[in-house]
């Protein structure tokens, strides 16, 4: 059972009723460390889960606004998420584009790869900047669960960096020894 927008939608509104631009925002903000949805995926997927049962849909009428709906987590949902999380962990997939780039990129200059690391580098530093100022900011007050999740994501982008650095320095010391 791979992680999909269902499960991650299902886990939002476990906590509290949402609306489907709330949900959106979270898919955005921090568990889009961890999770890849789109937008776009947001509204097919409460369809789906609506139609499933999974969840119930109100619409909240609004004065000078459109009207707007909220979505909530019925039972059957919630059986369905219990069901999730009994299932094993699924293996990381990890899909990288300078990782395709450098093994696909034989052809290139080492002037060029090194680029490429260098950016990929940068990458990891923006989101590791980020959840290290989450993590400086919140933990205290974090709920454990998250500050595991929140652990992981540092300590993978630190990694990163740290296996950009080396492949850069091969690059380097390979560089010099022409």
């Amino acid at each position: 059972m791979q992680l999909q927008a269902k499960y991650v939608a299902l886990a939002l509104l476990s906590k509290r009723p949402m609306t489907g631009y709330e949900i959106k925002k979270n898919f955005e903000g921090p568990i889009s460390f961890f999770f890849e949805g789109s937008y776009g995926s947001v509204y097919p997927t409460l369809k789906n889960l609506e139609k499933e049962g999974c969840i119930e849909k109100r619409t909240i009428i609004q004065e000078d606004r459109p009207n707007k709906n909220e979505y909530s987590i019925t039972e059957a949902g919630r059986a369905v998420l219990a069901q999730y999380y009994e299932q094993p962990v699924e293996e990381d997939n990890v899909r990288s584009d300078v990782c395709m780039r450098l093994f696909f990129g034989g052809k290139m200059d080492e002037g060029e790869m090194l680029d490429w690391i260098g950016q990929s580098r940068k990458q990891h530093e923006a989101k590791l900047s980020i959840l290290q100022g989450m993590h400086d900011q919140y933990h205290q007050q974090m709920p454990k669960h998250q500050l595991l999740s929140l652990t992981i994501g540092i300590r993978y982008h630190q990694a990163k960096i740290d296996a950009l650095l080396e492949c850069a320095a091969m690059l380097n010391h390979h560089e010099e020894e022409k």
